[in-house]
């Protein structure tokens, strides 16, 4: 729209700008209207995905004739009320690593260095426990990493969490 002088002229009344009526109101991620001031509404608090320690397991891998102790760690992961457990060896997070950093080149907090000798004494255990916990967590609030195939597969996220996720909540 143009003025009479040729000046381009807003395409809004002033109308538009009251917003009296809609106090205490606000809209919803789905478009439906919400009014906060109803005593009966209760805000649900966003659901985010957090990762605790569970236990480690100790295990011997026979190869060659050779046996290796290894440590399995365990995962304590929710999703809003819905948790669940997972465990997983170091290799299985470097693995994870090399995956997410090939396929997206965003490198989440460092992996625990690669040790070949001592890696099973009680001291390194709990040290590299705590570093795939942040590791694990770090992952878990990226939104592109936690609707990777990739990262719901290694969570072993159950399928109602890996619906709510890609419904975006």
């Amino acid at each position: 729209m143009v003025n009479s002088e040729g000046e381009a002229q807003a395409q809004f009344r002033d109308s538009d700008f009251v917003f009296e009526d809609t106090k205490g109101k606000m809209i919803g991620s789905e478009g439906q209207i919400i009014n906060v001031q109803d005593p009966n509404y209760k805000a649900e608090p966003p659901k985010q995905f957090k990762a605790t320690l569970g236990g480690t397991t100790q295990k011997e891998e026979t190869w060659m004739m050779m046996s290796s102790p290894y440590t399995v760690y365990g995962f304590n992961i929710t999703f809003g009320k819905r948790q669940w457990e997972t465990s997983k060896r170091y290799s299985d997070f470097d693995k994870l690593d090399n995956r997410l950093n090939d396929k997206f080149g965003l490198p989440p907090v460092g992996l625990p260095p690669k040790k070949w000798f001592g890696a099973t004494d009680s001291e390194t255990v709990d040290m590299r426990h705590k570093m795939l916990l942040a590791y694990l967590n770090d992952c878990i609030k990226r939104p592109v990493l936690i609707h990777s195939r990739e990262l719901q597969n290694f969570c072993e996220m159950p399928a109602d969490v890996v619906e709510a996720v890609s419904k975006g909540g």
